[in-house]
């Protein structure tokens, strides 16, 4: 399944760098292989989900239903070219903003059993709020991969964002070029979850992807920022 994402080559702007195909296939084999059997026959929240790749690999998984919620409707366009398969239908994908999606789903008295937060969480403000939301919908693991200050301090580091990445944040704001956004370090994380009656886990990358770190150099820096994957569980 490492090599799920391979059908990308052929679909623009993927079919232009194969590097990006070979990132997205080795981070599958860190924030979706080892959580396999939650995935299975679960119902799960892909949040953010861009054109749907992540949604796609997460049925392919295994899960029973995906939601994947994404706010440019150009990139949920891109999922109508992805290959028909036999697990394709189990995606849904919905236009909305990350917050009012999540709040329209707590109004329907939505559940999930795994809440995935792939590339989001340090591209937005309020991270506490967004995890509040999450809990409402009552899953049993929230998946976190995201960028995360290496300090020992709780924190919130605000960085600038250029909105026309669609890669990026957006904005409300009509005529602006940048946003701003919030990368947390791994305590404040870890207080976060803490306060919402979470345990956190942090993946040990290097155990998982070993030797074979191609494209996931940002996992592996000695600097201040550094990429991460970690796993929000309820306490009893």
């Amino acid at each position: 399944m490492t090599n799920i994402f391979n059908f990308l080559k052929d679909i623009p702007p993927y079919s232009e760098n194969d590097r990006t195909v070979e990132r997205l296939n080795a981070r599958h084999r860190l924030i979706i292989d080892p959580f396999q059997t939650q995935i299975e026959g679960a119902r799960v929240l892909d949040i953010a989900c861009h054109d749907g790749r992540w949604s796609y690999a997460l049925a392919a998984a295994g899960a029973k239903e995906v939601i994947g919620i994404e706010i440019r409707q150009e990139l949920l366009d891109r999922y109508k070219s992805f290959p028909e398969t036999d697990f394709k239908h189990k995606v849904s994908l919905r236009q909305s903003d990350l917050y009012d999606g999540l709040e329209a789903l707590i109004a329907g008295n939505e559940t999930f059993d795994v809440v995935a937060v792939y590339g989001i969480f340090y591209h937005v403000m309020d991270h506490f709020r967004l995890l509040s939301l999450v809990q409402k919908l009552s899953p049993q693991i929230i998946i976190i991969d995201s960028e995360f200050i290496m300090t020992d301090n709780a924190m919130v580091q605000i960085l600038k964002e250029e909105i026309s990445n669609p890669l990026n944040a957006t904005s409300d704001v009509p005529g602006v070029e940048h946003t701003v956004v919030g990368v947390p370090s791994r305590r404040a994380t870890d207080f976060m979850a803490s306060a919402l009656n979470y345990e956190t886990t942090w993946m040990d990358q290097a155990l998982i992807l070993g030797d074979d770190r191609s494209g996931m150099h940002d996992y592996f820096r000695d600097g201040r920022k550094v990429r991460g994957t970690c796993a929000l569980t309820p306490l009893p």
